[in-house]
């Protein structure tokens, strides 16, 4: 089951806490201890769950940049278009750790944003996470960032280009008859 009371708990959060400046390509911090809901028989947080917390991370930064007041005005919704994850080491249930995000690209459609999540010091997981805003069709990242008061020019980094190109390359199915 989804974990709607962080989300719900985010929400109380951002509600009570100080607008503070904001650097759109800086590395954000998202504190978080993992649950009984989020580990599996092993006992680890499931590999499934890493992108529920990388998903929680993005919407903590989407709430501190104002992003999530403007897709809620604009009846537009967040996609994910898009991901790979690479596992280290185990993510342990009750334990503190962190999901560090960070803005590596942005084009045409997409936000790319790199994800990890850190446990004692150590990355467990590192996750490129394609994202985009929809809206009858995908609304410009640009466009998206000029609306929220954020000047950052389109850029993508070599390697998720490279990601991209690979991505784009690999066949779909065909649909079935």
């Amino acid at each position: 089951m989804y974990p709607y009371h962080r989300v719900i708990g985010l929400l109380v959060r951002h509600a009570f806490r100080r607008p503070e400046p904001i650097d759109p390509l800086a590395e954000y911090v998202f504190r978080i201890r993992p649950g009984l809901g989020d580990a599996d028989l092993y006992p680890e947080v499931n590999n499934g769950r890493h992108f529920v917390l990388f998903d929680l991370a993005r919407y903590q930064l989407a709430l501190k940049i104002g992003l999530f007041r403007w897709v809620r005005r604009s009846k537009s919704a967040f996609v994910v278009g898009g991901s790979t994850i690479r596992f280290r080491h185990r993510l342990r249930p009750f334990v503190r750790a962190e999901v560090r995000s960070r803005l590596v690209g942005m084009d045409d459609r997409f936000f790319y944003f790199q994800q990890r999540t850190v446990q004692r010091g150590r990355t467990c997981s590192l996750a490129l996470i394609r994202t985009g805003i929809r809206k009858n069709g995908v609304v410009a990242p640009a466009e998206v960032m000029a609306a929220i008061g954020l000047d950052i020019e389109p850029f993508v980094e070599a390697w998720v280009s490279e990601w991209n190109t690979w991505d784009d390359a690999r066949p779909w199915p065909e649909p079935d008859p």
